[in-house]
């Protein structure tokens, strides 16, 4: 069987008659940290989440092509499609829609890590996660959860869910990804999603990216974008207790 490094997870039955909606996820890469979103997207939309294999060292291109190919299969004519990418899954979903841009009728950036550039810091991350020990790595992700969520925020079970979802990347995946954002480029992609639509979003208190001043470049380099605020929230507000994606479409 050919193992391919991107493919569909998805939450719910079919409804082909609703536009399709389209997740790429975070560093996770599982599609399944949407969860608590579902109920409620799923009254509207016809839900794929992207899922990417915990030990892919798959390359932009590559990956781009395989989610073109598996949204293909999706498409009917005239039916709606949206985006939704949070994080790295933000990067990962403006390639895309760059490649399709005419068939999108609306973008969706949440937390976008296209800020990365600006974080020497998490730059390096990559290097520092391939010199751990294999018995530190899990350690590191639980340390990495408290600048993720804030826990008054974020239920016991949800943030037991957000680190079993990290801990199912392998350590070689999760450095490889990192290497993604560094090598991503924004420039270079924008200019292909210039006219879609494009909502983003931005948790006010996230404490692993600078959110808040990377929406607002976008906003100003995106002529057809607008920005929703959360105050209260932090990087993984899809898991927050009263934060509805649905809604803020």
């Amino acid at each position: 069987m050919q193992l391919y490094p991107v493919s569909f997870f998805q939450p719910r039955p079919a409804q082909p008659h609703l536009p399709l909606f389209v997740f790429f996820p975070g560093m996770d890469g599982t599609g399944k940290l949407l969860y608590k979103q579902i109920d409620s997207l799923a009254a509207r939309f016809d839900i794929r989440c992207l899922a990417i294999a915990s030990n892919d060292l798959t390359d932009w291109a590559g990956l781009v092509d395989r989610s073109l190919q598996l949204i293909a299969t999706e498409l009917t004519q005239g039916r709606k499609v949206y985006f939704c990418g949070e994080s790295f899954g933000a990067c990962f979903a403006m390639q895309v829609a760059g490649q399709m841009s005419a068939k999108i009728c609306k973008l969706v950036l949440i937390n976008p890590a296209s800020s990365l550039v600006r974080l020497p810091w998490l730059l390096g991350g990559s290097s520092v996660i391939r010199l751990l020990p294999d018995a530190l790595y899990p350690l590191s992700a639980r340390i990495l959860v408290n600048f993720l969520i804030d826990a008054d925020r974020v239920a016991a079970p949800d943030r037991q869910s957000l680190l079993n979802a990290m801990l199912s990347v392998q350590p070689q995946s999760a450095a490889w990804r990192l290497d993604l954002l560094r090598h991503f480029q924004i420039h270079a992609v924008l200019p292909k999603i210039i006219n879609i639509p494009v909502l983003l979003i931005a948790g006010e208190l996230d404490r692993l990216l600078p959110s808040l001043p990377e929406v607002r470049i976008l906003q100003e380099l995106l002529p057809k974008s607008k920005t929703t605020l959360l105050p209260n929230s932090g990087h993984a507000c899809l898991l927050e207790k009263d934060i509805y994606l649905a809604d803020l479409l």
